[in-house]
């Protein structure tokens, strides 16, 4: 029986190639990311990042770092980390400061991967990822025609057979280029998208419909998440499978939309839930008969794989958000290939370890 020691966090810039830009005009150009790590009194360490998106969660990386320091790490210091059980009812506890979801999911994360070091096994087996290969997307960002444009070559070039492309900002536009890029990548590339709660009650339906028409597969969130009536009736005579993801930030959320049968696949991002959240989601979400795919948060390299691990649960049917390591500079390259859409689960536990044991010594 082992128990947490401490808590460590440090902010962690990152440089993107190319800024992303998504919704109603927002928009990610030079992330700071907090590090987050547990050490465990066996002397067993895990790390994980928590993205600050002030836009979606109102996180900022001083209030990552205050509300670890001030509020969570003192519940969980001195806490029994012995069995998976354990970290599901620390999560539960660390539930009760509201909000600031990836400041709990770093956490979660980062026990996760402590308890499969002091046990011996990996963070793969402790968490159930079984499936050998894992189907990876890339978002594209809104925006004006060759930036979109070049952003899906460069991910297509790099292996990636899913797209989740942002629009809703300006639809025509939008639509123009979605139909260009139909042109550019083939039938091979699978294309979805991304609405960020852009579209309204009125001219939801015919921008479906002229979705659909360019073999878009799914919409993700295409209303705002406070009209939820009109996002229920909308999923019912929907011409494309609707995602949720805005209005299922929490297990409590998707308890919501699963009694309003709001959607038809859920996205679940383990940087705002952990595994212990996420897992509940995959859960809840399957038993209703919902598809699951697993979202990024614009994460590192670490974040990806945290992904890419969830994503290889047999519950997990939809792509992962799992390359955006591909838009950070100098992030190591060639790390994790991406062989005709897809990565393999023996590569991204070995990139793991390299990547834990790299960010780990910066506590040091």
């Amino acid at each position: 029986m082992t128990t947490v020691r401490r808590v460590l966090i440090q902010p962690c810039p990152l440089r993107l190639k190319r800024a992303l830009h998504w919704g109603k005009g927002q928009s990610l150009a030079q992330p700071v990311h907090v590090l987050v790590g547990v050490e465990l009194a066996d002397g067993a360490r895990g790390v994980a990042e928590a993205p600050p998106r002030p836009g979606i969660y109102g996180e900022t990386v001083e209030s990552i770092s205050a509300i670890i320091g001030q509020e969570l790490a003192p519940r969980l210091v001195g806490q029994v980390v012995q069995e998976r059980a354990d970290l599901a009812r620390l999560q539960a506890q660390m539930t009760t400061i509201r909000n600031n979801h990836t400041a709990r999911g770093a956490l979660d994360l980062a026990l996760h991967s402590a308890l499969a070091r002091s046990r011996g096994i990996s963070l793969a087996h402790l968490i159930g990822a079984t499936r050998p290969g894992i189907r990876v997307s890339s978002i594209v960002s809104s925006g004006e025609r060759e930036a979109v444009l070049q952003e899906a070559r460069e991910a297509v070039a790099a292996g990636v057979r899913v797209l989740k492309v942002k629009v809703g900002r300006a639809f025509a536009r939008d639509l123009a280029t979605l139909r260009e890029l139909r042109d550019t990548v083939g039938d091979a590339v699978t294309l979805y998208a991304d609405v960020n709660e852009c579209f309204s009650a009125e001219n939801v339906r015919a921008r479906l419909d002229a979705l659909a028409a360019l073999d878009v597969l799914w919409c993700e969130e295409p209303l705002p998440v406070t009209q939820l009536q009109e996002r229920a009736a909308l999923r019912a005579d929907s011409p494309l499978p609707l995602i949720a993801d805005d209005s299922a930030f929490s297990l409590a959320e998707l308890e919501r939309e699963l009694a309003q049968d709001s959607f038809d696949i859920l996205n679940i991002k383990t940087a705002r839930n952990g595994f212990s959240e996420a897992m509940a989601m995959e859960a809840a979400a399957l038993a209703r008969g919902k598809g699951v795919m697993v979202g990024s948060q614009a994460g590192s390299m670490i974040g990806c794989l945290h992904a890419l691990l969830f994503g290889a649960r047999e519950g997990v049917a939809y792509p992962v958000e799992g390359s955006f390591f591909l838009r950070i500079e100098d992030h190591y390259e060639g790390l994790l290939p991406i062989r005709d859409g897809a990565v393999q689960l023996a590569q991204v536990e070995r990139a793991l370890k390299q990547v834990e044991d790299d960010l780990l010594r910066r506590f040091n």
